[in-house]
């Protein structure tokens, strides 16, 4: 119906036009007939490609290769990783002066072997973040991290995970778009 009436539109209200215009229209109309029924093809294809994820997932860092057990967190706006020590060069004591900047920082897996990663990023935002025990303060940089096939360059915090059990936390800017969260599964490997 609404080819129809866009035809309509293009040759005159009253329908009558010559025989050059419509030739003209015709092949016009088919292109975007053609390119909306592409775009429908891609967004249905890409509703295919979304992954299941539990409740735990095997992460990787890909700048050092680390992998890294990671909690899925769909109440967490951004990621925040585990870092044991950091270094920022040319270092202001208040943190907004920081932003920018570039920082030095060493995380570890928990896999009691000891060996840790720097990885080096610029300071993208200084942020207060709220947890269930307090209000803390943080960095944030731009990391790309993996899980599975999927590889994302994402806001990360930087965080005393020490206490917690996973060193990385994924939130929803690395799940949005290509993961559903099914707690019931343990992606964890």
């Amino acid at each position: 119906m609404r080819v129809f009436e866009a035809f309509r539109c293009a040759v005159g209200i009253s329908g009558v036009t010559t025989i050059r215009s419509t030739w003209f229209v015709l092949p016009v109309l088919l292109v975007v007939i053609g390119v909306t029924s592409a775009a429908a093809d891609e967004k249905a294809e890409k509703k295919e490609l979304i992954r299941m994820i539990g409740a735990t997932a095997l992460a990787t860092e890909v700048s050092t290769g680390l992998p890294l057990p990671a909690r899925v967190d769909t109440g967490a706006t951004c990621c925040s990783i585990h870092c044991e020590v950091l270094e920022i060069k040319g270092a202001d004591p208040d943190p907004k002066v920081n932003i920018g900047k570039p920082i030095r920082f060493l995380i570890k897996p928990r896999d009691g072997d000891g060996k840790g990663e720097w990885v080096e990023a610029k300071i993208v935002d200084h942020v207060k973040v709220r947890t269930s025990e307090r209000e803390d303060e943080r960095y944030k940089v731009r990391l790309k991290l993996r899980v599975e096939d999927v590889e994302k360059k994402v806001l990360v915090t930087l965080n005393d995970r020490e206490k917690m059990k996973y060193p990385l936390l994924l939130g929803r800017n690395f799940l949005r778009d290509d993961f559903l969260v099914n707690v019931s599964l343990n992606s964890e490997k």
